[in-house]
């Protein structure tokens, strides 16, 4: 991949029409429209979202983001619904196991490219790299956003 030309530092509707098109059926009141991850995560994102969709087809999603340097994929079971019960704690730990299992896989993939990466804890922003985009990329990334959602 040549990253000077193509490098992506999220996910949206123009360069991940079809994942975030999964993704938004998801989302609370069906809205979803970026994952805040580099491109580098994109297969992570979406195995993550189709393990998810397997066991819990009504799952709701929450965000895709960078986190301290690992990826954040919060997620409930099912729909929350203000006053009413919808998931079991098993539900829940079950979202949890899975959302775990990708953000570990996250902490040794490169999120700008998807090599074997390591976090690059001297930069500004906490990220995980490989050591070519560590060194091609200022810091902080000269396209980073930073979400409104915690």
């Amino acid at each position: 991949m040549d990253l000077e030309g193509s490098w992506v530092w999220c996910l949206d509707p123009v360069n991940s029409p079809e994942l975030i098109g999964r993704l938004r059926g998801h989302g609370r009141d069906r809205q979803f429209e970026v994952a805040w991850v580099g491109e580098g995560w994109r297969d992570l994102v979406a195995t993550c979202h189709a393990r998810l969709e397997t066991v819990f087809p009504d799952y709701e999603l929450l965000s895709v983001k960078q986190k301290f340097g690992v990826l954040a994929y919060q997620a409930l079971p099912h729909r929350w619904v203000a006053g009413e019960t919808r998931w079991s704690t098993q539900e829940y730990d079950d979202v949890q196991e899975i959302t775990e299992e990708f953000r570990v896989q996250s902490e040794t993939t490169c999120e700008w490219c998807s090599a074997p990466g390591r976090l690059r804890e001297w930069r500004a922003l906490l990220l995980t790299l490989c050591d070519p985009c560590d060194g091609r990329f200022a810091d902080p990334p000269s396209e980073t956003h930073e979400s409104g959602s915690a």
